[in-house]
């Protein structure tokens, strides 16, 4: 708890005031509970002594109905502000969480899976939150019971009190046994619930093909096995955790059985009265009950301890790639440069690329073509500054890309990828992302361009349908025109296609390279593709092989050459005259 104060002082300077109040009500709510255990003994006294007077009657009476109200309003008080400091805190971690997540870059991305880290920022968050707002003032208001109570009964009778609380170092002992092992056991079982979310997330995701395939009962079992799994292991932190709950209860009967027949031997021999017996067993209560939850909340301590420690790797993960000081803004990018460039992924041994020697001059349009497994993806996400370089440098108009900020990077260049990012929004909204300082075109403008127009009467609601998850509803060539229209509206300096044409027709890739031409006229377009026609008109085709450009120039230049774009070329032709 004391850690997670250290790190969140900037949220109690923030609402310093909140917690005063708070403190100060439970303080208060602890002291007035206190006071009804003393009246009534004072009262019954007077019955036994039978000195009760009529007025006596309604003293009591108001001083209990003034109580009441007193608790009632300092318990409202309490509440409310404590609930309003845990929703705060659960929102600013939230926030302070995924902006650090949207910070980071690919090399985050490689340890850290969707499933875990929406564990993180959903059960781990609420419980940093939980323990830094409710529990910590759970814990004053049950330590200062104790306190109080404590001091009460000694005021009562010191030998009555010290010969109650004799079992009390059996709870001491049972908590520091158990407490490192629920600690360490709770942290497996968020591990394995992270896992359990990956795996659903991943089944959800990828239903279509788990049917396809035939494999809904193989991914039911993975799940089973995992659910199972993760349920055996909390199942073990319950049982840790149950073995504290009898054990205070044990104690407190102890503790009343040790007060009641020592209390009745002090009455006998007239060392106490029937009244302040009572006194005392109401307070022994209040004393036992806080030690029950005091065991609880320790337990729960520790648990948000691991919670903790889990929010915290990502709050103060920092990415790899970070804009050097000074770093200038990128207005315009008139040529790009790869000087001897190679790349890794983190943790493997080879080389995806290597050795890339490229320049792209503004207004080009530069083709990418290759074997699968090539490295054509991998060298175009160089410009999106992903991942770190591992050998030589990109160059944009003369300056290494070190020197330009990402941001401005990325805003000077629109990206489709292969794995087609469609948000469960309607067709409108997911164009709009494209919406940019730089965007010309309107909606539907880019429609047109995508090829996308003749796809809007079939759609239930038009522009307004919803798409479903990744874009369910939609088949794979209107996902892809989707993302084109997405990025043409954009407008950036760059245009990278990364084999956004591959489930299209022959003719609706005709029409949407025509267009490329006609409208991003003067800008630079680089196209990744299979089909060798998507990149036929280029300035340029480069051709990868294991990570290297093996052959490049114009169309009529490869084809000359005759070698493997040729081949490839020929291949491909007789194929399209076979399926006509």
């Amino acid at each position: 708890m004391f850690r997670v104060f250290r790190d969140l002082k900037w949220f109690v300077k923030q609402q310093w005031y909140k917690y005063v109040i708070v403190l100060v009500s439970s303080l208060s709510l602890a002291y007035l509970t206190t006071l009804p255990p003393k009246v009534m003994g004072e009262f019954i006294d007077k019955i036994t002594y039978k000195t009760l007077i009529k007025s006596d009657v309604y003293y009591v009476f108001i001083i209990m109905v003034a109580l009441a109200l007193g608790i009632y309003m300092l318990s409202l008080l309490y509440n409310y502000y404590l609930g309003n400091l845990f929703h705060k805190i659960f929102y600013e971690i939230k926030i302070r969480f995924l902006q650090n997540v949207f910070l980071q870059d690919g090399t985050f991305f490689e340890t850290y899976y969707p499933g875990d880290l929406i564990a993180r920022a959903t059960g781990d968050t609420w419980a940093v939150s939980n323990v830094s707002t409710n529990m910590l003032f759970h814990l004053i208001d049950t330590i200062a019971m104790i306190i109080l109570s404590l001091i009460l009964m000694l005021r009562i009778k010191i030998d009555l009190t010290l010969l109650s609380i004799i079992p009390l170092p059996i709870i001491v002992i049972v908590v520091m046994k158990i407490r490192p092992k629920i600690s360490q056991n709770w942290r497996k079982v968020r591990a394995e619930n992270s896992r359990l979310n990956n795996l659903v997330m991943e089944s959800v995701t990828n239903v279509k093909l788990v049917r396809g395939f035939v494999r809904e009962q193989e991914d039911e079992q993975r799940l089973r096995e995992s659910a199972e799994k993760a349920y055996k292991i909390e199942r073990k932190s319950v049982l840790l955790r149950s073995v504290i709950g009898p054990t205070f209860r044990v104690v407190t009967l102890m503790s009343q059985g040790i007060a009641l027949i020592y209390g009745a031997y002090l009455i006998i021999n007239q060392r106490l009265s029937i009244g302040q017996l009572i006194t005392f067993n109401l307070y022994l209560g209040m004393f036992a009950r806080p030690l029950f939850r005091l065991g609880n909340q320790i337990t729960i301590i520790s648990q948000s301890g691991v919670a903790y420690d889990r929010v915290n790797e990502v709050l103060n993960a920092e990415p790899v790639l970070k804009d050097i000081p000074n770093a200038k803004t990128l207005k315009d990018i008139d040529q790009i440069e790869f000087r001897d460039v190679s790349f890794k992924y983190p943790g493997d041994k080879d080389y995806i690329i290597k050795d890339i020697n490229l320049t792209i001059s503004k207004g080009m349009t530069l083709g990418i073509v290759g074997k699968t497994g090539s490295g054509k993806t991998t060298l175009v996400r160089q410009l999106l500054r992903q991942f770190p370089i591992t050998k030589g440098k990109i160059v944009i108009n003369n300056k290494d890309i070190d020197q330009f900020t990402k941001d401005s990077i990325r805003r000077n260049i629109a990206y489709v990828p292969q794995e087609h990012m469609l948000f469960s929004r309607t067709v409108l909204e997911n164009i709009q992302l494209g919406l940019s300082e730089n965007s010309v075109y309107d909606i539907e403008e880019v429609i047109k361009m995508a090829d996308f127009e003749k796809d809007l009467p079939f759609l239930q609601d038009g522009l307004n349908t919803i798409i479903g998850e990744a874009g369910v509803t939609l088949s794979g060539g209107q996902k892809q025109r989707l993302s084109i229209a997405r990025a043409l509206l954009k407008n950036s300096e760059v245009l990278i296609l990364d084999d956004s044409l591959s489930a299209v027709d022959g003719m609706t890739e005709a029409n949407i390279l025509r267009n490329l031409k006609k409208y991003r006229k003067g800008k630079t377009n680089i196209i990744v593709a299979h089909r060798l026609t998507a990149v036929e008109d280029a300035d340029l085709i480069i051709c990868l092989d294991k990570g290297r450009i093996v052959e490049q120039g114009t169309h009529e230049e490869l084809m000359a050459n005759k070698q493997w774009y040729y081949e490839q070329y020929i291949v491909q032709q007789m194929e399209a005259e076979q399926n006509e």
